[in-house]
């Protein structure tokens, strides 16, 4: 295993220790149980960002989270989720479309245990990304690298007839470089502002 993927597995389970959850590992997309045709532009399943660098792009919003709602796209077994409650966000939602990832990101939510947990109402919803309605807005939305371009045309149309509310919205696409057609495809969608790009991270306000 490479250097920095070997790395990346040792801060998920120091993370999954301190806080009695189970998010590390890596799960080939063809064993997952899923019953969807959005299965073959779905992404292997790899544990989530890692903690510091979810923790570095949140910090550069500059908004106040008790007025946001987060949801991770393709959030797995939730370490987003966790990592995301240490911000006092209004509420945190996971989508998950592969039934062994949903279930184990409820046995982590059951199990969690935080003393720097700042977000309670954190809900793991078993859907496809594709067709998720969202709630009225301002937004975060998080993907890391969760499915190929068909799955994002369906989400960004939702996005699109979704109402923002008040305040601006923003877009993190998380390790954007594992899918460069993707990439190319949400870095020229005309709604998003480019407003920070690292090596790993794009992060764009929602505009128009």
């Amino acid at each position: 295993m490479p250097g920095h993927i070997l790395n990346r597995m040792l801060d998920f389970r120091r993370y999954d220790r301190e806080r009695v959850i189970t998010t590390a590992g890596w799960i080939e997309t063809e064993d997952l149980n899923v019953d969807s045709e959005s299965k073959r532009h779905g992404v292997r399943y790899g544990g989530g960002a890692t903690p510091w660098l979810t923790r570095e792009t949140l910090d550069r919003i500059p908004v106040d989270f008790r007025d946001y709602s987060f949801i991770d796209f393709g959030s797995g077994k939730g370490a987003v989720l966790f990592q995301a409650s240490d911000y006092p966000f209004k509420q945190i939602f996971g989508i998950e479309y592969a039934p062994e990832l949903h279930e184990a990101a409820l046995r982590n939510l059951r199990s969690f245990r935080s003393k720097t947990k700042q977000c309670r109402n954190i809900t793991s919803v078993y859907a496809d990304a594709g067709s998720y309605e969202l709630s009225e807005g301002p937004w975060v939305l998080f993907f890391d690298i969760p499915f190929g371009v068909p799955i994002w045309q369906r989400v960004v149309e939702n996005i699109q007839r979704a109402p923002r509310g008040e305040g601006t919205s923003y877009l993190i696409f998380m390790n954007y470089g594992w899918l460069p057609d993707a990439a190319e495809y949400v870095q020229g969608l005309p709604f998003l502002k480019l407003i920070h790009r690292g090596d790993t991270v794009l992060t764009f306000e929602l505009t128009g």
